[in-house]
């Protein structure tokens, strides 16, 4: 049987270099992820790549052109910062060392810092995950399905029921249904109703990595509902013509058919056909997805909801990378892809 990537050495190849990074290894580990090298810099503000004069102190640069000093974070989603660059490295392997997903209130205990600054830290990771989201048509052979997340109404309290008696008086054999209020038929209060607002739906698309290795790519999005038209423009934007795509029983998924090779897995009945149509990685997206939802961030809002799933949609993409190179993607994308909004 083969190994679990997470027994390998690679998943824990990072851990002592961590443990035994000092300030200046730390610079020059980020210098090198921003640059290509320790000795050459670029200047954030004028472009001059030279090995620009050296504060050693203060550890900046001084351009040797323009004359801005700046540091290695300088112009990034880093800029700014008010953190040593080692705990900034910490704090990355902190995130991605939780397969679904860092607490907050974890890596605060663990790193020594404040709560609201490890939230701005993740929330400035999950927005250059949006940002810098591959979307590159896949192809092939691609699983697709959507989940429900947000909006889903609290238990209510007690169950408000009328009398067998009192129903039969008042109603007679007519059929209760009271469409102005259905909150009251449900047991539940108005405000617990309204929650329903927020369902959001994500949508994700899987592509095969090949069979026994899962998804190669993870592309997840969110839509109001899992309608037709929704699906027809994500296919048309994310798949390319002549790509295998296997779905659910949806009626909605029907809109594939013409341009794609279409199959579809009745889930009442069961999860994979005889001929092994199935769309078992979208539906191991949305099991990570939320795990992260109940387990760790104990509930997403529709405003951040694409943030969480484009992370979510990153873990299950790079699952099989080192825990070195996973940490270096993500310093990659803090340090290349401009300031933080």
């Amino acid at each position: 049987m083969a190994q679990h990537h997470l027994h390998s050495k690679e998943a824990r190849n990072f851990a002592s270099f961590r443990r035994s990074m000092t300030e200046e290894e730390a610079e020059s580990l980020l210098a090198e992820v921003r640059w290509g090298s320790k000795d050459m810099q670029m200047c954030p503000k004028c472009g001059v790549v030279y090995r620009h004069y050296r504060k050693h102190r203060r550890r900046r640069w001084r351009c040797s052109k323009c004359t801005c000093e700046f540091s290695v974070t300088s112009g990034s989603a880093l800029h700014s910062h008010k953190i040593p660059f080692k705990v900034i490295i910490e704090a990355v392997f902190e995130f991605v060392n939780h397969v679904k997903g860092a607490a907050i209130l974890q890596m605060s205990r663990q790193l020594g810092l404040t709560p609201k600054t490890c939230q701005v830290f993740e929330g400035k990771i999950r927005e250059f995950l949006v940002k810098c989201t591959d979307l590159t048509p896949l192809q092939g052979t691609v699983h697709m399905d959507g989940a429900y997340f947000c909006g889903k109404p609290r238990k209510p309290n007690r169950k408000i029921k009328m009398p067998a008696e009192a129903i039969a008086k008042r109603f007679g054999s007519k059929k209760i249904q009271n469409t102005s209020r259905p909150w009251i038929e449900m047991g539940m209060t108005q405000q617990n109703w309204r929650r329903q607002a927020d369902k959001r739906v994500v949508m994700s698309l899987c592509a095969s990595a090949g069979k026994g290795n899962g998804s190669a790519r993870v592309l997840a999005f969110v839509c109001h509902s899992e309608n037709a038209v929704d699906i027809k423009n994500l296919a048309a934007r994310l798949l390319t013509p002549g790509t295998i795509v296997m779905t659910d029983e949806h009626a909605a998924y029907g809109v594939l058919s013409g341009p794609y090779e279409h199959y579809s897995v009745c889930h009442a009945e069961e999860f994979c056909t005889a001929e092994g149509v199935c769309n078992n990685m979208s539906e191991t997206f949305n099991s990570r997805a939320r795990r992260a939802q109940f387990g760790v961030h104990h509930g997403f809002r529709p405003k951040y909801l694409q943030d969480y799933m484009s992370e979510s949609a990153w873990r299950e993409t790079n699952r099989k990378l080192s825990q070195r190179d996973q940490v270096l993607e993500i310093l990659r994308v803090l340090l290349s892809t401009g300031k933080s909004e």
